[in-house]
């Protein structure tokens, strides 16, 4: 449940872990697009047990009615004193440093910025300021250093480290990363209490066994598996690595030969835990993040120490702002400069953009192959000829998923025109490939400017990058409304688009102007379309029906200033409406030509402000296509509105109902298929 409005800062303190409250909610089935390449997003929930949402207007309509047990309220209190300690001795220094402090030592994300987090995953460096197993190791390593300084090293300092870790895990409010993390820390400490020497594989094995067996469903969790699998390849590879760096140590002793400094040793052996687990989960990141990032390679190097120094800082700024504030300013300070470096160290994809690369996920049959080689490879020690081969087609595979044949058969197009109606939810998208391989995109999506959730970057990219696109011929804007262009900037930003079309320019629209900005930073050819705008694509006429040009300076959008975009080839019209009303309707009609087969893109999501009787008596539609959100508030489509087009016979298709809807044509033939599967064959010989 999410409490929106202003005061929901104020009070969030008083809705502490452990509290019961009361609220007004209203619930809803999680959004969910289904569309090609795309994450079924309810799903991944259910599995975290999470199968409804909801909002609640006002921080006013929470009530608390009882506080928390005797655990639950100190632990509380401390967190919320951390997070003001911390605001206030980092915060001085910097807000994003204090918010990224904040993360790393109490898990509190909420006050990172979205620029931030991308550009951290984007780096391949994000997990750093995500509590889990970097943060408890470190944690760790602080109450090993403290017993042994202390000269207690028995079993009760080792029990005594089981508790503050329990304790830290409680108060950072535990979570599945964190958990995973502080149970293999507990089994770890446990095994020295009782002085049990075993492999380190062992453990792992036995801390993934009780995980699966008290909730089967997290094999399927994605950190769950990067978890396991980075350190099973850290265990499998650095091991080896130090055996060779001592049996080197060892010749050189009394020989000629340099041994290998100490300084060189732990380097090699952070460089080998790297490209081990680089290695073991570029796959697993390629499916479930398309994103394989070679940055974090390197990176870790940097990014590692300075997340140590900002949560070792962080967390001593805690008990010296009890204790004396200029002390805890001091530490703040420490705090910020790790934090800072962090997020510096990232610029580096931003100089080398090709170190973040951006994939559809892969076919499970090269990633398949590509693991089956990995256990080859690591089974057959000793056989240099099988080793060398497994290696070989590890390598091959590796490049399939990074190249993916399909992008480079689709770049050349296959000779018919392909337009796929992507699911936003409540939004417009729809995704054109011409039949020599031109691509453009329609609008683009979008979301509230409240949500967190970038439907460019999660929904259209994806559906983009399925389809074998690299970079966009172009981009069409309709008109200006969040939910045509709301997803446009990670468009704009990852597909570099070389021409943007735009109507009816708004002066005051500042994201379309942070869009034309960023477009034309990029090289891109920025259009104003009025109607009567031809161009020829691949062979297809692409003719802008509306708008004509303006007479008047607009001040704001207007739903009727949409650009209407036909696609004409053949027997076959494609008509992209946007969301104009009855009044543009009027206007554009007697401009249509008529067509044998025509696909009409249903006006402003089957508003009854649109679709009137006369426009669809002059455009007859043998398939409309309604690009509307599950359940939503608009009631979209009106129910009268889709009674006027069963009345003049035409197929209706709801991205909603029937997930992304795409028409494949060779300009005589209309195949339509929808992402669940309906399907309708149309010919002009009908």
């Amino acid at each position: 449940m999410t409490v929106v409005g202003a005061l929901a800062t104020e009070r969030i303190d008083e809705w502490r872990a452990g509290r019961r409250v009361r609220l007004p909610v209203m619930l809803r089935r999680p959004s969910r697009y289904l569309d090609p390449g795309v994450p079924d997003h309810e799903r991944a929930l259910a599995r975290r047990a999470t199968t409804l949402v909801g909002t609640t207007k006002s921080g006013a309509l929470v009530e608390v009615l009882a506080r928390g047990s005797w655990i639950d309220e100190p632990l509380a209190s401390l967190r919320a004193f951390s997070r003001r300690a911390i605001g206030a001795a980092v915060g001085r220094w910097s807000p994003r440093s204090a918010a990224i402090v904040t993360a790393i030592v109490i898990g509190d994300r909420a006050g990172l910025d979205d620029d931030v987090q991308r550009r951290l995953q984007e780096a391949g460096t994000y997990h750093v300021i995500a509590i889990s197993g970097g943060n408890i190791a470190i944690l760790a390593g602080l109450l090993l250093g403290a017993f042994r300084t202390a000269g207690w090293l028995g079993r009760g300092a080792m029990l005594s480290a089981i508790a503050l870790l329990t304790a830290y895990a409680m108060l950072v409010g535990g979570g599945a990363s964190v958990d995973r993390a502080t149970l293999m820390a507990v089994v770890y400490f446990i095994g020295r209490a009782f002085d049990h020497r075993s492999p380190p594989l062992n453990p792992l094995a036995l801390v993934a066994g009780l995980l699966v067996a008290l909730d089967p469903l997290s094999v399927a969790d994605p950190a769950f598996i990067l978890t396991c699998g980075a350190t099973l390849a850290i265990l499998l590879v650095v091991p080896s690595v130090t055996a060779r760096d001592a049996e080197s140590t060892t010749r050189s002793a009394g020989s000629a030969v340099p041994a290998m400094s100490t300084f060189t040793r732990p380097l090699r052996a952070m460089f080998a835990a790297s490209v081990a687990a680089e290695a073991m989960l570029f796959p697993v990141g390629a499916m479930v993040f398309s994103r394989v990032t070679f940055a974090g390679l390197g990176l870790n190097f940097v990014a590692i120490p300075l997340m140590g120094v900002a949560q070792i800082a962080g967390m001593a700024v805690v008990p010296l702002a009890a204790i004396w504030a200029p002390l805890a300013s001091i530490a703040g300070w420490i705090a910020h400069a790790g934090a800072a470096g962090l997020v510096a160290s990232a610029e580096l994809v931003r100089f080398a953009p090709v170190l973040a690369y951006r994939v559809a996920p892969p076919a499970a049959v090269a990633v398949a192959i590509y693991y089956l080689a990995g256990v080859v490879w690591i089974t057959t020690r000793g056989h240099r000829m099988i080793r060398r081969a497994s290696a070989a087609v590890a390598a091959v595979s590796a490049l399939w998923i990074l190249v993916e044949p399909r992008r480079l058969i689709a770049a050349r197009g296959d000779g018919r025109l392909h337009v796929t109606f992507i699911d936003v939810g409540q939004g417009d998208a729809a995704l054109v490939r011409f039949p020599r391989g031109s691509t453009w995109l329609v609008d683009a999506g979008g979301l509230s400017s409240a949500s967190a959730f970038d439907i460019g970057d999660r929904v259209v990219a994806s559906v983009l990058r399925d389809a074998g696109v690299a970079r966009l011929d172009g981009v069409a804007l309709t008109h200006g409304d969040p939910d045509h262009i709301g997803g446009a900037a990670a468009i704009v930003r990852e597909f570099r688009p070389r021409e943007v079309w735009e109507g009816i320019p708004v002066p005051r629209l500042e994201p379309m102007n942070a869009l034309r900005a960023e477009a034309q930073a990029g090289g891109a050819t920025w259009t104003i379309m009025y109607r009567g705008a031809r161009r020829a694509i691949d062979g297809v006429e692409v003719v802008a029906r509306h708008p004509a040009v303006e007479d008047w300076e607009r001040q704001k959008v207007r739903n009727d200033d949409s650009i209407v975009i036909e696609l004409r080839w053949g027997d076959v019209s494609v008509l992209l409406t946007g969301d104009i009303g009855r009044a543009a309707e009027h206007e554009i009609a007697p401009l249509i030509p008529p067509a044998r087969l025509r696909i009409l893109k249903v006006p402003h999501h089957g508003s009854l402000t649109s679709s009137s009787t006369e426009f669809l008596a002059a455009v007859r539609p043998q398939v409309a296509v309604v690009s509307v959100g599950r359940s939503n508030h608009f009631g979209h489509p009106a129910p009268e509105v889709l009674d006027r087009y069963r009345a003049i016979g035409s197929a209706i298709f709801r991205t909603d109902q029937d997930g992304a809807v795409t028409v494949d044509t060779d300009g005589h033939t209309l195949d339509v298929h929808s992402f669940l599967g309906r399907q309708l064959w149309l010919s002009e010989r009908r």
